[in-house]
């Protein structure tokens, strides 16, 4: 028997008004982490807020743990949110937060001062936990968040933007348990627009803009599928950068070439496996000295950039 996804999102789309939050989304969330990357306003924080059971969709489904999760305490109880928005009180220290949260999640009174010394520990803020939270920076405030989420010992964590605004010390912390949760089976799902966030958690990765997925898997799987449908760009550092790109120009597949520096070209193909086998002779052939051959079109900066400029053409 098939072990059931804790999260299955099957054509779900979200609309606000004439505006789509989300369009025919089809998404699996697995045990481990994922990452989501998207520009401001493509999707993340919509797509959290279904997975939480907060917004419903108004086309398609989403289950998670095998159950929908609007207006399921059940399933609540069992994910752990850290929004991209202020939740705490400022005039409030941050312990007496904590206590008023774990309060209104229905624990009693001893039991809330035990988690808020627990979730304090976790985002290694005890010696801050008597502050009034006004106090606080935003690396501070984004540790304690974590904490309240991890204090319950959630089975799944969704977190929207956690790397925000916060210095470096905190950005190590988040990533280090985020890494963790991972390690001991936990579903986690990241959301951020920033690229190299995500790729240093993972490279299981989803790719959002304007409500729409425009790919999900392996970053490796994305970029090889990336390269039988886009132009290539690669940077060659030789000592006869003119010479090299006037040979390369006769090369049918090469769209165009550019000379970077006395020492350096690029250049664009739309067939970068056959570019690579072919260069050599190239070389050879203009009696040039190549000291670096790199690609500029590895990475999920590269797969973001393709593929939310596909999206937008097709929108």
């Amino acid at each position: 028997m098939t072990e059931t996804a804790p999260a299955v999102l099957s054509g779900a789309s979200v609309f606000y008004g004439e505006v789509i939050g989300l369009s025919r989304v089809d998404l699996t969330l697995r045990p481990g982490i994922t990452g989501v990357v998207g520009p401001n306003g493509s999707g993340k924080s919509t797509l959290m807020r279904v997975l939480t059971g907060l917004h419903k969709p108004g086309e398609g489904s989403v289950l998670v743990f095998g159950q929908a999760p609007f207006g399921s305490p059940d399933v609540r109880r069992r994910i752990g949110f850290v929004p991209a928005t202020e939740c705490f009180f400022d005039a409030l220290s941050g312990r007496r937060n904590l206590e008023v949260m774990f309060l209104a999640q229905g624990q009693d009174r001893p039991s809330a001062r035990a988690l808020a010394e627990r979730a304090l520990q976790i985002g290694g803020m005890s010696e801050h936990g008597h502050r009034r939270y006004g106090t606080w920076s935003r690396g501070m405030r984004q540790r304690l968040k974590l904490g309240l989420v991890l204090a319950g010992d959630p089975e799944m964590v969704l977190l929207d933007e956690p790397f925000l605004g916060v210095d470096p010390p905190t950005r190590k912390l988040l990533s280090a348990k985020i890494l963790d949760l991972g390690r001991i089976g936990r579903t986690v799902l990241v959301s951020s627009h920033v690229l190299h966030e995500v790729e240093s958690l993972t490279d299981r990765v989803g790719i959002l803009a304007r409500g729409r997925l425009l790919g999900f898997g392996q970053i490796a799987q994305l970029l090889l599928e990336l390269r039988d449908r886009h132009p290539h760009r690669i940077r060659v550092a030789t000592d006869r950068p003119r010479e090299l790109a006037s040979a390369l120009t006769r090369l049918p597949h090469v769209r165009e070439t550019k000379i970077v520096s006395r020492d350096v070209l690029e250049f664009i193909t739309e067939r970068p496996q056959v570019a690579y086998r072919e260069l050599p002779g190239v070389v050879v052939e203009t009696e040039a000295v190549v000291r670096q051959v790199q690609t500029l079109d590895d990475g999920l900066e590269a797969v973001f950039r393709h593929m939310t400029a596909a999206g937008t053409r097709r929108l």
